[in-house]
């Protein structure tokens, strides 16, 4: 809806105002703010017909007779897509953003905690930050142990050190001495292959071990496109959201605090980034239908020129765009330079 509208200038710089004064205050907007706020030099009638104007568009709406404005979700939308002036970080946050990412850490799961924790205390929302999958990420080693019959213990080691146990169950059983022709197997191309790219190379080209891989690699690797293609998840700040006028209402917080436990809201959405390649912004109905308060800033960042995990900012529907979108571009960047290195 928002893509064909078509707005005077006059217009976008009312519309402007008026959410930037809404993400400053989460109240009503009126014209004499708006006349205060604006460069325009237009009387407060000439503001209060122009937001008239864009309350037809769908852009504005008023909560009750005698209030102001306050933008609806297109509106945002609008604004975020048209209008909004990035805020960039200080010279000091983006020292410290480095310092803290750059430093030295026993593996990348720690690096991506701290990048939560920035996020979150630079927002003041809550953070959300997701592991490589296992489906890109590069092993070192993999082992393939019996512990009796159709029980089988996985051993892996990432690259960067972290050591991960996994049980797979397979109906038939499978000889010691074959899961040990199959580990050799894999860990000559583990030198060259993602476990994901190891899996359809074996279904492939290597008919003899596709009844074993289809056993074991597929428990390891799922194919199913439900399955998310994010990692781990790390959450931080949950209780930044407790601060905002918009989740007073206890019903409202605890669906949210709900979402954020289950988890599946938030991997959709870091997947939907993650496949989109690059920064997007979700907003009210995008995020949830039941969690219409809520907008997003999300972000993928990168390891040998693809994505391989996202990271974001959950906040009220008026979110400080503007200065969240900065933040996490520039921790996502940071965070891609240093899984270079890893």
């Amino acid at each position: 809806m928002t893509e064909k509208l078509s707005i005077s200038e006059r217009k976008k710089e009312i519309l402007k105002q008026v959410v930037n004064s809404y993400i400053e205050t989460a109240e009503p907007v009126g014209s004499r703010i708006i006349a205060k706020r604006s460069s325009l030099g237009l009387s407060s009638a000439t503001i209060r017909n122009c937001m008239a104007d864009l309350e037809d568009a769908g852009l504005l709406f008023q909560p009750h007779t005698s209030a102001g404005r306050l933008p609806t979700e297109e509106g945002l939308k609008f604004f975020v897509k048209n209008l909004m002036d990035k805020v960039p970080l200080s010279w000091g946050e983006q020292v410290a953003i480095e310092k803290e990412i750059l430093q030295e850490a026993e593996d990348f799961s720690e690096i991506l905690k701290k990048a939560a924790q920035l996020l979150a205390s630079l927002t003041g929302y809550t953070a959300v930050v997701s592991a490589p999958s296992e489906l890109d990420e590069r092993l070192e080693f993999i082992e393939f142990t019996t512990i009796k019959q159709g029980v089988i213990l996985v051993v892996m080691v990432t690259a960067s050190g972290t050591v991960r146990n996994q049980l797979i169950r397979t109906r038939r059983d499978i000889g010691q001495s074959t899961l040990e022709r199959f580990s050799r197997k894999m860990n000559r191309l583990l030198k060259q292959f993602t476990l994901g790219q190891i899996r359809e190379k074996l279904i492939q080209d290597m008919e003899e071990d596709k009844r074993l891989c289809e056993s074991l690699l597929v428990q390891l690797v799922p194919t199913d496109s439900s399955t998310p293609h994010t990692g781990r998840l790390y959450i931080d700040g949950k209780l930044n959201l407790l601060d905002e006028p918009e989740f007073s209402h206890i019903p409202k917080i605890k669906s949210l605090l709900e979402a954020l436990e289950e988890k599946h809201l938030l991997l959709r959405l870091l997947d939907r980034c993650l496949a989109g390649q690059e920064l997007q912004i979700f907003i009210g109905r995008e995020v949830d239908s039941g969690v219409r308060e809520c907008g997003m800033v999300v972000a993928p960042y990168e390891k040998e020129d693809h994505p391989v995990g996202t990271l974001g900012v959950l906040g009220p529907m008026r979110m400080n765009y503007p200065r969240v979108v900065s933040v996490v571009e520039y921790i996502a960047t940071i965070i891609s330079s240093r899984a270079k290195e890893i």
